[in-house]
């Protein structure tokens, strides 16, 4: 006889893999957006997704949570809630004036996963969203904390002070201070946020082994213009993590999108002998040439741009690519013909972190 409970379980399982496609069609449509292009991209994920949330949620209204699942299924409601309001932006929005429901969309998003997240170890088909494809079978293992670490771990959002800006922050949850942790500065684009971009580098972080942090410009974009003003603030946020948290500093990367790579330029340049290597991503890169590229130019450079970019026209990061060459920077170029301006969640995972894996530690003087 099946007990209320395991009713319940087998309700909330069947819900499971609808959910994981969503959670990857709705990824791969924001790597992937064009803004030119609105409407066939409403319409391919219509076909790809139909109307989901009403069976989803009809599901749930019927569902009594049996005792002890009440704060499960209030938060599993929450975070359907944020998705569905996700999908809805997306789709009904104006083309007219789409960037207003681009970023409500896209922040729903984020606010739908980190109501997910916390409720990972009761969703075993769910789980596996958190971490490289490659490392599904071992994602208990990457989800178990080690004995006696008494700081947190996980995902972090830590407020301003009069130091610095707010930042996200992820610490895997296996973080064991007997060994020394690699460390990403992850730097959001023009209007973005910190806490939505954390979500395109976590289960890269959790996968293999780094520490995460993304911190919010101290305006609506990053001080292009005056670097030195969000360079202070982030370079507060890494001296407080240096306290608390065994970090290599043999091994601290920045990468950024858009205006966030254009700022992952001018935080490399500005502080050459602090990183291990940067990674501009569809960047503004003519900004290097404010920059003293003799004394920066033993700093590793991985720029990726988009051939189809609508921002920052592919030619820009080709003049940028040769005047790093030509000052005698070790600099990689990967051109992406079908990419445009979008997230990055499958490049950071793909490009960015292996060619950080394959640098060796920097060794300071």
């Amino acid at each position: 006889m099946t007990t209320s409970a395991e009713h319940y379980a087998a309700a909330i399982h069947q819900q499971e893999p609808v959910l994981l496609s969503f959670l990857r069609t709705f990824e791969a449509l924001q790597e992937n957006l064009h803004f030119l292009k609105i409407k066939q991209h409403k319409q391919e994920l219509f076909d790809a997704l139909g109307d989901l949330f009403p069976p989803l949620n009809a599901t749930l209204e019927a569902l009594t949570p049996p005792p002890g699942q009440e704060q499960f299924h209030q938060q599993w409601r929450e975070a359907l809630a944020q998705l569905e309001d996700a999908y809805t932006s997306f789709l009904t929005g104006s083309e007219a004036n789409f960037f207003v429901a681009y970023f409500q969309s896209r922040r729903a998003f984020s606010q739908g996963k980190y109501q997910l997240y916390p409720l990972r170890g009761q969703l075993p088909t769910l789980q596996q969203y958190w971490v490289l494809p490659e490392d599904t079978a071992r994602v208990a293992a990457l989800d178990t904390p080690v004995a006696g670490v008494s700081v947190a771990t996980g995902i972090m959002h830590r407020p301003a002070t009069k130091e610095h800006g707010e930042y996200s922050l992820y610490v895997p949850e296996n973080y064991d201070p007997a060994r020394r942790w690699p460390l990403i500065v992850a730097l959001h684009g023009g209007h973005g946020r910190g806490d939505d971009y954390l979500l395109t580098w976590l289960r890269a972080a959790k996968s293999r082994g780094y520490i995460v942090l993304s911190p919010k410009s101290l305006d609506q974009t990053w001080s292009l213009m005056q670097p030195g003003v969000d360079i202070r603030s982030i370079l507060s946020m890494v001296e407080e993590l240096l306290d608390d948290y065994a970090i290599d500093t043999g091994r601290l990367f920045a990468s950024g999108l858009s205006d966030g790579g254009t700022f992952s330029f001018a935080l490399g340049l500005s502080c050459p002998k602090l990183f291990a290597g940067i990674a501009p991503i569809a960047a503004a890169g003519e900004l290097v040439a404010l920059f003293d590229l003799e004394q920066s130019k033993h700093l590793p450079v991985f720029m990726v741009h988009g051939v189809k970019d609508f921002i920052f026209p592919v030619a820009m990061a080709q003049r940028t690519h040769k005047l790093l060459s030509e000052s005698g920077f070790n600099v990689t170029y990967k051109e992406l013909p079908e990419w445009g301006h979008a997230y990055t969640y499958s490049i950071n995972e793909t490009l960015v972190l292996p060619w950080f894996d394959s640098l060796p530690s920097r060794t300071h003087s």
